[in-house]
């Protein structure tokens, strides 16, 4: 079933190139349709544009019938706003203006859907936040330079965003990061994917999944990866790196044979305890998989990362 789903999201991206007309008609154009950060705009400053993780695990219409993606309801905004804000104090740090939409995304209980209503479902998906990135870039961009960052679902849609943007906006981006997703072969035939090699390249996609083990793989992020970047010391061989995440020290390392980061800790049972939740384990997720964490372990290192690569000093 994940295979299968894997390859449905794979051919998923748009077209490199196409357009969505954004006009006064556009939900877009509604100030509710996007979080609105504390950091004030700037036409000095580079733009980050944030693309939330699932954060709704089910949702009902009007009628209560069940659907598989956001409503946007004000329960799914809170849980939006959470990520968000943790984005905004570790990724943008006042440094970037903060852009992110409220998107329709698909729940958590669409990954276990059949992979053909799977595909119905992602497509509106894809399609939603493709219109919300051409209403930013009409509307809200200005001519700057901008980062591109995702995180799980948010990840899977970078990479469609990076196969529909044009030439001219794929020129202005600092680089793009699918943060707990994987890019894959298919994905490097669009000429907007290069794989990130180093630390200060721009115009690279920044891609890795973590785990305590490779038993820990997630198939649905992680399989068919073809490239891996260590967010610690921006390598993409086996060198290890320390890092210290709530007062504890880690060290991290790419497995060459599946380019998954693999994270050695003193406390692994404090990982597998998160992992063991109903959520991940209807979808099968081994308890080693350290998916939640793609986004807190390292976020500070992302914050300077875009900053390097956008040549600011701090």
């Amino acid at each position: 079933m994940l295979l299968a789903l894997i390859a449905i999201v794979s051919s998923c991206g748009l077209n490199n190139g196409a357009t969505y007309t954004s006009n006064e008609e556009s939900p877009w154009a509604s100030e509710d349709a996007w979080y609105q950060s504390n950091t004030s705009l700037s036409d000095d400053k580079t733009d980050l544009f944030y693309i939330v993780s699932t954060n709704v695990l089910s949702a009902k219409d009007s009628a209560g019938n069940v659907v598989y993606q956001s409503q946007l309801a004000e329960e799914d905004r809170k849980a939006f706003d959470a990520e968000f804000r943790y984005v905004e104090k570790h990724f943008s740090q006042s440094d970037f203006n903060y852009f992110a939409p409220y998107y329709h995304q698909f729940t958590f209980e669409a990954v276990n859907l059949a992979p053909e209503k799977y595909q119905e479902v992602y497509a509106s998906v894809s399609e939603d936040v493709c219109n919300a990135f051409d209403y930013y870039m009409e509307h809200k961009n200005n001519g700057r330079r901008f980062a591109l960052v995702g995180f799980s679902q948010g990840g899977m849609l970078v990479l469609d965003l990076l196969k529909h943007m044009t030439d001219e906006q794929y020129n202005r981006m600092v680089a793009a990061y699918a943060l707990g997703y994987r890019i894959t072969e298919e994905d490097c035939k669009s000429n907007h994917i290069r794989p990130a090699s180093d630390e200060t390249e721009t115009g690279v996609t920044i891609s890795f999944n973590s785990a305590l083990s490779t038993e820990g793989i997630w198939p649905l992020v992680a399989e068919g990866a073809v490239t891996c970047i260590n967010p610690v010391n921006w390598k993409t061989d086996a060198t290890p790196a320390d890092f210290t995440y709530e007062n504890e020290e880690h060290t991290v390392s790419i497995d060459k044979q599946t380019n998954m980061l693999i994270v050695k800790t003193n406390r692994p049972e404090y990982y597998r305890k998160w992992t063991n939740n109903p959520a991940f384990q209807s979808a099968k997720v081994h308890l080693d998989c350290l998916h939640h964490w793609d986004l807190l372990f390292y976020s500070d290192f992302i914050h300077d990362n875009i900053m390097k690569r956008a040549g600011i000093e701090k």
